[in-house]
Protein backbone atom coordinates (compact mmCIF):
# COMPACT_ATOMS: atom_id res chain seq x y z
CA UNK A 1 0.00 0.00 0.00
CA UNK A 2 2.40 2.12 0.98
CA UNK A 3 5.13 2.11 -2.51
CA UNK A 4 1.34 1.75 -4.36
CA UNK A 5 0.43 5.70 -2.43
CA UNK A 6 3.88 6.83 -2.88
CA UNK A 7 4.63 5.77 -6.75
CA UNK A 8 1.73 6.79 -8.03
CA UNK A 9 2.05 10.45 -6.20
CA UNK A 10 5.72 10.30 -7.16
CA UNK A 11 5.04 9.63 -10.78
CA UNK A 12 2.65 12.29 -11.27
CA UNK A 13 3.34 15.70 -8.38
CA UNK A 14 0.88 18.46 -8.87
CA UNK A 15 2.37 21.83 -9.32
CA UNK A 16 1.20 25.63 -8.77
CA UNK A 17 -0.62 25.68 -12.08
CA UNK A 18 -0.46 28.42 -14.58
CA UNK A 19 -3.30 31.11 -13.49
CA UNK A 20 -1.62 31.28 -10.18
CA UNK A 21 1.88 31.41 -11.69
CA UNK A 22 0.38 34.83 -13.83
CA UNK A 23 -1.53 36.37 -11.51
CA UNK A 24 1.64 36.64 -9.20
CA UNK A 25 3.47 38.05 -12.12
CA UNK A 26 0.98 40.56 -12.52
CA UNK A 27 0.66 41.48 -9.51
CA UNK A 28 4.28 41.90 -9.09
CA UNK A 29 4.74 44.12 -12.28
CA UNK A 30 1.63 46.43 -11.08
CA UNK A 31 3.17 46.70 -7.22
CA UNK A 32 6.92 47.70 -9.09
CA UNK A 33 6.23 51.34 -9.15
CA UNK A 34 4.99 51.59 -5.36
CA UNK A 35 8.11 49.20 -4.22
CA UNK A 36 10.23 51.48 -6.46
CA UNK A 37 9.03 54.61 -4.70
CA UNK A 38 9.47 52.95 -0.99
CA UNK A 39 13.00 52.10 -1.96
CA UNK A 40 13.64 55.62 -3.05
CA UNK A 41 12.47 56.42 0.37
CA UNK A 42 14.63 54.43 2.17
CA UNK A 43 12.07 51.94 3.17
CA UNK A 44 13.32 48.63 4.54
CA UNK A 45 11.90 45.41 3.93
CA UNK A 46 11.97 43.84 7.43
CA UNK A 47 9.31 47.07 8.27
CA UNK A 48 7.07 45.74 5.74
CA UNK A 49 7.21 42.18 7.53
CA UNK A 50 6.98 42.91 10.85
CA UNK A 51 4.02 45.80 9.80
CA UNK A 52 2.61 42.51 7.94
CA UNK A 53 2.42 40.54 11.07
CA UNK A 54 0.80 43.59 13.05
CA UNK A 55 -1.94 43.93 10.76
CA UNK A 56 -2.88 39.41 10.72
CA UNK A 57 -2.87 40.29 14.55
CA UNK A 58 -5.76 42.83 13.71
CA UNK A 59 -7.62 40.49 11.15
CA UNK A 60 -6.96 37.86 13.88
CA UNK A 61 -8.80 40.26 16.30
CA UNK A 62 -11.32 40.65 13.85
CA UNK A 63 -11.91 36.81 13.16
CA UNK A 64 -12.45 36.31 16.65
CA UNK A 65 -15.66 38.65 17.20
CA UNK A 66 -17.44 37.10 14.36
CA UNK A 67 -15.98 40.23 11.67
CA UNK A 68 -15.64 37.69 8.82
CA UNK A 69 -15.65 40.37 6.17
CA UNK A 70 -13.40 42.83 7.79
CA UNK A 71 -10.82 40.06 9.16
CA UNK A 72 -10.61 38.87 5.63
CA UNK A 73 -10.17 42.53 4.02
CA UNK A 74 -7.41 42.91 6.52
CA UNK A 75 -5.92 39.60 6.00
CA UNK A 76 -5.56 40.71 1.78
CA UNK A 77 -3.97 43.83 3.10
CA UNK A 78 -1.66 42.12 5.34
CA UNK A 79 -1.19 39.67 2.34
CA UNK A 80 -0.45 42.86 0.09
CA UNK A 81 2.77 43.70 2.39
CA UNK A 82 4.31 40.40 2.30
CA UNK A 83 4.38 39.96 -1.73
CA UNK A 84 5.84 43.95 -0.94
CA UNK A 85 8.60 42.99 1.21
CA UNK A 86 10.22 40.65 -0.87
CA UNK A 87 9.83 42.82 -3.83
CA UNK A 88 11.79 45.79 -1.51
CA UNK A 89 14.49 43.13 -0.38
CA UNK A 90 15.33 42.09 -4.43
CA UNK A 91 15.01 46.08 -5.97
CA UNK A 92 16.42 47.71 -3.16
CA UNK A 93 19.62 45.23 -3.13
CA UNK A 94 19.34 44.43 0.55
CA UNK A 95 18.16 40.93 0.89
CA UNK A 96 19.89 39.36 3.53
CA UNK A 97 20.01 35.96 5.04
CA UNK A 98 18.14 37.18 8.72
CA UNK A 99 15.51 39.05 6.49
CA UNK A 100 14.57 35.74 4.77
CA UNK A 101 14.45 34.22 8.39
CA UNK A 102 12.56 37.12 9.82
CA UNK A 103 10.06 36.77 7.09
CA UNK A 104 9.13 32.85 7.44
CA UNK A 105 9.42 32.83 10.76
CA UNK A 106 6.57 35.80 10.80
CA UNK A 107 4.93 34.14 8.00
CA UNK A 108 4.14 31.03 10.16
CA UNK A 109 2.94 33.41 13.76
CA UNK A 110 0.62 34.83 10.97
CA UNK A 111 -0.92 31.86 9.54
CA UNK A 112 -1.39 30.52 13.23
CA UNK A 113 -2.85 33.91 14.45
CA UNK A 114 -5.49 34.10 11.40
CA UNK A 115 -6.70 29.85 12.07
CA UNK A 116 -6.48 31.00 16.09
CA UNK A 117 -8.70 34.09 15.51
CA UNK A 118 -11.20 31.41 12.91
CA UNK A 119 -11.16 28.61 15.86
CA UNK A 120 -12.26 31.45 18.88
CA UNK A 121 -15.34 32.49 16.49
CA UNK A 122 -16.38 29.04 15.61
CA UNK A 123 -16.10 28.01 19.18
CA UNK A 124 -17.29 31.17 20.59
CA UNK A 125 -20.56 29.84 18.18
CA UNK A 126 -20.61 26.29 19.61
CA UNK A 127 -19.20 24.67 15.78
CA UNK A 128 -17.01 22.12 17.57
CA UNK A 129 -17.05 19.64 14.92
CA UNK A 130 -16.42 22.71 12.45
CA UNK A 131 -13.68 23.67 15.01
CA UNK A 132 -11.81 19.99 14.61
CA UNK A 133 -12.11 20.44 10.89
CA UNK A 134 -9.96 23.69 11.45
CA UNK A 135 -6.95 21.87 13.64
CA UNK A 136 -6.45 19.45 10.65
CA UNK A 137 -6.35 22.26 8.34
CA UNK A 138 -3.86 24.50 10.09
CA UNK A 139 -1.72 20.73 11.14
CA UNK A 140 -1.62 20.36 7.16
CA UNK A 141 -0.68 23.67 6.94
CA UNK A 142 2.15 23.89 9.15
CA UNK A 143 3.46 20.63 7.69
CA UNK A 144 3.45 21.97 3.87
CA UNK A 145 5.80 24.21 5.37
CA UNK A 146 7.96 22.06 7.73
CA UNK A 147 8.19 19.50 4.94
CA UNK A 148 9.81 22.10 2.16
CA UNK A 149 12.07 23.29 4.86
CA UNK A 150 12.89 20.22 6.06
CA UNK A 151 13.71 19.03 2.16
CA UNK A 152 15.34 21.96 1.57
CA UNK A 153 17.48 20.94 4.47
CA UNK A 154 18.78 17.67 3.16
CA UNK A 155 19.70 19.97 -0.64
CA UNK A 156 16.41 19.10 -2.02
CA UNK A 157 14.25 21.58 -3.38
CA UNK A 158 10.20 20.82 -2.78
CA UNK A 159 8.11 23.45 -4.15
CA UNK A 160 5.40 21.05 -5.63
CA UNK A 161 1.85 20.96 -4.99
CA UNK A 162 -0.79 22.85 -4.76
CA UNK A 163 -1.96 24.16 -1.43
CA UNK A 164 1.25 26.33 -0.79
CA UNK A 165 0.88 29.60 1.76
CA UNK A 166 -0.50 31.92 -0.98
CA UNK A 167 -3.14 29.94 -2.08
CA UNK A 168 -4.23 28.71 1.88
CA UNK A 169 -4.29 32.36 2.31
CA UNK A 170 -6.04 33.13 -1.00
CA UNK A 171 -8.71 30.32 0.37
CA UNK A 172 -9.45 32.46 3.87
CA UNK A 173 -9.97 35.45 2.75
CA UNK A 174 -12.27 34.37 0.34
CA UNK A 175 -13.77 31.95 2.87
CA UNK A 176 -14.12 34.84 4.94
CA UNK A 177 -15.20 37.47 2.01
CA UNK A 178 -18.35 35.00 1.46
CA UNK A 179 -19.44 34.39 4.91
CA UNK A 180 -19.87 31.64 7.73
CA UNK A 181 -20.99 29.18 4.99
CA UNK A 182 -17.88 30.06 2.50
CA UNK A 183 -15.46 29.89 5.18
CA UNK A 184 -16.31 26.24 6.58
CA UNK A 185 -16.18 24.92 3.12
CA UNK A 186 -12.92 26.64 3.22
CA UNK A 187 -11.93 25.12 5.83
CA UNK A 188 -13.11 21.47 5.05
CA UNK A 189 -11.03 21.93 1.06
CA UNK A 190 -8.28 22.82 3.65
CA UNK A 191 -8.09 19.92 5.69
CA UNK A 192 -8.14 17.53 2.56
CA UNK A 193 -5.67 19.96 0.67
CA UNK A 194 -3.45 20.77 2.81
CA UNK A 195 -2.53 17.18 3.86
CA UNK A 196 -2.55 15.51 0.63
CA UNK A 197 -0.08 18.03 -0.58
CA UNK A 198 2.10 17.07 2.51
CA UNK A 199 1.94 13.42 1.41
CA UNK A 200 2.52 15.06 -2.37
CA UNK A 201 5.74 16.32 -1.24
CA UNK A 202 7.07 13.08 0.60
CA UNK A 203 6.32 11.43 -2.39
CA UNK A 204 8.28 14.00 -4.53
CA UNK A 205 11.04 13.89 -2.07
CA UNK A 206 11.31 10.04 -1.47
CA UNK A 207 11.16 9.51 -5.34
CA UNK A 208 13.88 11.92 -5.91
CA UNK A 209 16.37 10.51 -2.97
CA UNK A 210 15.46 7.22 -4.60
CA UNK A 211 16.60 8.06 -8.29
CA UNK A 212 19.42 10.61 -7.97
CA UNK A 213 20.47 12.08 -11.32
CA UNK A 214 23.15 10.25 -13.31
CA UNK A 215 26.82 12.26 -12.81
CA UNK A 216 28.09 13.25 -16.01
CA UNK A 217 30.49 12.12 -17.51
CA UNK A 218 34.16 13.55 -17.27
CA UNK A 219 35.22 14.99 -20.34
CA UNK A 220 38.90 13.31 -21.52
CA UNK A 221 41.56 16.05 -22.21
CA UNK A 222 43.54 15.46 -24.63
CA UNK A 223 47.64 14.46 -24.72
CA UNK A 224 48.73 16.61 -27.22
CA UNK A 225 50.52 13.62 -28.86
Amino acid sequence: MYNLVFGHLSSAPIDVTLIVSRLKSSATSVLRPLVQLFVRLGFRPDWLTLFGLLMNVVATGAFAVGELRWGAAIMLAAGLCDILDGQLAREGRSETKFGALLDSTTDRYSEIFLFFGIATYLVRRGDWLISSILFFALAGSLMVSYVRARAEGLGEDCKVGFMQRPERLAGLAIGGLLGHEGLVFVLVVLAVTTNYTVIERLAYIRNKLNNPPAPSPTPISSTGK
